[in-house]
C-alpha cells in the first residue's frame, strides 16, 4: 500500500502542463485537465476520452463510440461506427439510422443528408442545392442541381456537366475518359488508358504515354516531365522539382522547400520569409528535428528526438532534455499526459534562474533555483542549502 501511494504521488507529480491547467492523474490509467480553454479526460487512452468546451461535449469510446452535444442543447449526435447512428440537428429534426438496413443521416461526412434503405441497394444524398440517387450504388447514380447534372452506369457509361464550366465522360472506365471545358477558355482532353492520352487547352498542352508512366505538360508558367513517374520527375517554373524517386528529390514552391533521400528514409521540408521561418527533417524512425526562428530574435527554438532513447527543446534560454523517448512520431499532448510519463528514466530541464533534474521521477533529483540548492533521494527532499553574500 505505501509503495502503491508513492507511485501515485510520482506519477501525479510529473504530468506535464501549460499556462493556466491544472494536470492531474495516475498514468497511464487516467488524466485530467482543468482550468483551460478545454476540459478534458482520458481513461486508458486511447480507450476513452471526453472534451467539455464553452461551446460542446465531446466523448469517444476507442475509434468507435462518438459522442457530441452543444452545451446549449441546440444539437447532439451519437455514432457507433459502422452500425448506429442518432442525432438531433439545430433545427430540431431528430434522424436515425441502422447501417445497412436504413434510416437519416444529418451533416454526415461531405452530405447535409443521407438517407438509406438496404445499402447499397437505394441511397438518396443532399448536399446544399444538388440531390442524388443511388441504385446498387456504385452501379446507378443520378445527381440533379442549379446548373448541374450528372448520371452514371458504373463501369459502362457516365456523364457529368457543370453549366458554363465542363462537361466530363468516360466509357468502359478507365479506359475512355474525356473532358471539355465550356467557357470561353475552351480546351478538351481524353485519356485512353493504358495507352495514351492528351489535354489541349489555352493554358495547357499535356501528352500522357502509357499514362499515368511518361507525361509532357507545358502551361504559362510550368513545364512538367515524367520520364517515367514516380522514378523521375523533373519540373521547371512556378513548381520546381528534380526527383530520382526513391533514391534522391528536390521539390521548391515560392518560399517552400523539400527533399528526400532513400524515400521513405530521410526527408526534410523548409519554409521561411523575411518574418520568420522553419525547417524540418528526418530519418525514419530514428531522429527528427525541427527549427524555427523569428526575425530579430537571436535564439532560434528546436525540438529533435533520437527515438527510442531521448527527445530534447531549446526555446530561448530554456533547454529540456528527456530519457527515454518512445513514442515515434511527433510530440502529442496526450501522449505526453497518459503515457510519457510510464517511460521517461531522466529528465533535466534548464532556464535562466532555474536548473533541475530528476532520476527515476525522484528516486534522485537536484534542483539549483537562484541562490537556492536542493536534493531529492527517493522521493524526499533531503535539505535545502541557501547562498549568503558577502555583505
Amino acid at each position: 500500500m505505501w509503495l502503491a501511494g508513492w507511485a501515485c504521488w510520482v506519477l501525479l507529480s510529473v504530468l506535464p502542463s501549460v499556462a493556466g491547467e491544472t494536470v492531474s492523474g495516475v498514468p497511464p490509467l487516467y488524466s485530467h485537465v482543468t482550468g483551460g480553454e478545454v476540459e478534458r479526460l482520458d481513461v486508458l487512452w486511447p480507450l476513452y476520452s471526453k472534451r467539455v468546451s464553452e461551446q460542446e461535449i465531446s466523448s469517444r469510446v476507442l475509434w468507435f463510440w462518438f459522442d457530441r452535444a452543444d452545451r446549449g442543447g441546440a444539437w447532439e449526435r451519437s455514432w457507433l461506427l459502422p452500425f448506429w447512428f442518432a442525432g438531433r440537428t439545430e433545427e430540431g429534426r431528430t434522424y436515425r439510422a441502422l447501417f445497412p438496413v436504413g434510416g437519416t443521416l444529418e451533416n454526415f461526412l461531405l452530405y447535409d443528408r443521407v438517407s438509406f434503405v438496404l445499402w447499397p441497394l437505394y441511397a438518396k444524398t443532399e448536399v446544399n442545392e444538388l440531390t442524388g440517387r443511388s441504385i446498387g450504388w456504385p452501379f446507378y447514380e443520378r445527381v440533379e442541381g442549379p446548373g448541374i447534372e450528372r448520371v452514371r452506369f458504373f463501369p459502362f457509361y457516365g456523364r457529368s456537366v457543370k453549366e458554363g464550366i465542363e462537361e466530363n465522360r468516360f466509357v468502359m472506365w478507365p479506359i475512355y475518359s474525356s473532358v471539355r471545358a465550356l467557357s470561353e477558355r475552351g480546351g478538351s482532353g481524353f485519356v485512353l488508358f493504358p495507352f495514351y492520352g492528351q489535354i489541349d487547352a489555352p493554358h495547357l498542352q499535356s501528352r500522357w504515354v502509357l499514362p499515368p508512366f511518361f507525361r509532357f505538360s507545358r502551361s504559362e508558367d510550368q513545364v512538367t516531365r515524367y520520364l517515367p513517374w514516380p522514378v523521375v520527375q523533373w519540373a521547371d517554373g512556378a513548381v520546381e522539382k528534380r526527383y530520382f524517386w526513391p533514391v534522391v528529390g528536390r521539390k521548391v514552391v515560392g518560399r517552400d522547400r523539400s527533399g528526400f533521400a532513400v524515400w521513405p528514409v530521410v526527408k526534410w521540408e523548409a519554409s521561411a520569409n523575411e518574418e520568420q521561418g522553419w525547417r524540418r527533417w528526418q530519418v525514419v524512425p530514428f531522429y527528427r528535428q525541427r527549427t524555427e526562428w523569428e526575425a530579430g530574435r537571436a535564439e532560434r527554438s528546436a525540438e529533435w528526438k533520437l527515438w527510442p532513447l531521448a527527445r530534447g527543446e531549446r526555446s530561448g534560454t530554456d533547454r529540456r532534455l528527456e530519457v527515454l523517448a518512445l513514442w515515434p512520431f511527433e510530440r502529442s499532448e496526450v501522449i505526453e499526459r497518459n503515457w510519457a510519463a510510464c517511460w521517461k528514466l531522466f529528465r533535466w530541464e534548464r532556464d535562466e534562474s532555474r536548473m533541475e533534474w530528476s532520476l527515476l521521477h525522484g528516486v534522485l533529483g537536484y534542483k539549483r533555483e537562484g541562490m537556492n540548492r536542493s536534493w531529492k533521494l527517493f522521493f524526499m527532499s533531503t535539505g535545502e542549502e541557501r547562498a549568503v553574500s558577502a555583505d
